[in-house]
């Protein structure tokens, strides 16, 4: 992949110290790291300066990621990279279990537009979560 600049917007992260300097020590070189709410997501890459940059945005969850589609409508596809198994979720990939809020956040999405992918790793091709809801 070849990104120049990754936000990380995600309310726990942006407010817990341990987490920033752990995301900020695994960064790739070279790259740019901000670790925000989605608020502030939403303003910095509404505010044009990073229209330049090649811009990975990293959610930590659906509730989050519909959020910031609802602030940046040009969003047309997200990545499910990995929602871990846990307790009433149902699975939908090899490492995507969604909870019946989860599954509502995501049929919003798909409603809005959006193609919604999984996959983990940029190597594995797409499978797309729009048919399964």
């Amino acid at each position: 992949m070849d990104i120049d600049h990754i936000i990380v917007a995600n309310a726990k992260a942006a407010a817990d110290a341990f987490i920033t300097m752990s995301l900020n020590l695994a960064k790739p070189a070279g790259v740019t790291l901000d670790i925000a709410t989605v608020e502030q997501a939403a303003e910095k890459l509404n505010s044009g300066k990073l229209d330049h940059k090649k811009v990975m945005v990293v959610l930590g969850n659906t509730a989050e990621t519909l959020a910031l589609v609802e602030k940046i409508p040009e969003i047309s596809a997200i990545n499910y990279g990995g929602l871990p198994q846990k307790e009433g979720a149902r699975q939908f990939g090899k490492a995507i279990y969604l909870t019946d809020e989860e599954i509502a956040h995501s049929r919003a999405l798909k409603e809005k537009g959006i193609r919604l992918e999984m996959r983990q790793v940029p190597a594995h091709s797409a499978e797309l979560l729009n048919d399964q809801l």
